[in-house]
């Protein structure tokens, strides 16, 4: 079989043409999952953070003793007295309030044997939002509120 100068296929060039335009793609889609990544981390450390406030005051009536969640900043993690530390992401900010006297100088959050508890808010930030939490000393109840 004879073949003619007009034959169907693609050049060098075109072939690399494509390729490079597949690179830039590739690359801007990395960027992309990556400023996700760092959007997902503040609601999903919100989350987990409300998660063991609620799971300490839990733990503090069914133990029928003062039970806390700690907060160490400069580690950048919190601890409740029963699990393992939890890392706050590097890309999340954390801007404690507590009662210092109730918890003997050190940054946490305790709850009561009745449920209330020392009361608190929580701010979180990153580059793109701000979420608050707040435990409300009387009730113990923990709620997310507008920052």
């Amino acid at each position: 079989m004879s073949r003619t100068g007009d034959e169907d296929g693609f050049t060098l060039a075109e072939m690399l043409v494509v390729l490079a335009i597949l690179s830039l793609v590739a690359g801007a889609s990395g960027l992309a999952l990556a400023s996700g990544r760092t959007a997902r981390e503040l609601p999903r450390t919100v989350e987990r953070l409300a998660d063991d406030l609620r799971r300490t005051r839990i733990d503090a009536i069914r133990s029928g003793r003062m039970r806390s969640l700690a907060f160490d900043l400069p580690a950048r993690l919190w601890r409740r007295e029963t699990a393992e530390p939890v890392a706050i992401p590097p890309s999340v900010t954390l801007d404690l309030t507590t009662a210092r006297e109730a918890n003997e100088g050190a940054a946490a959050i305790a709850f009561l044997p009745n449920g209330r508890s020392t009361g608190g808010r929580v701010d979180l930030g990153n580059g793109i939002g701000r979420r608050s939490l707040v435990v409300d000393w009387l009730t113990g109840a923990v709620r997310e509120v507008a920052p």
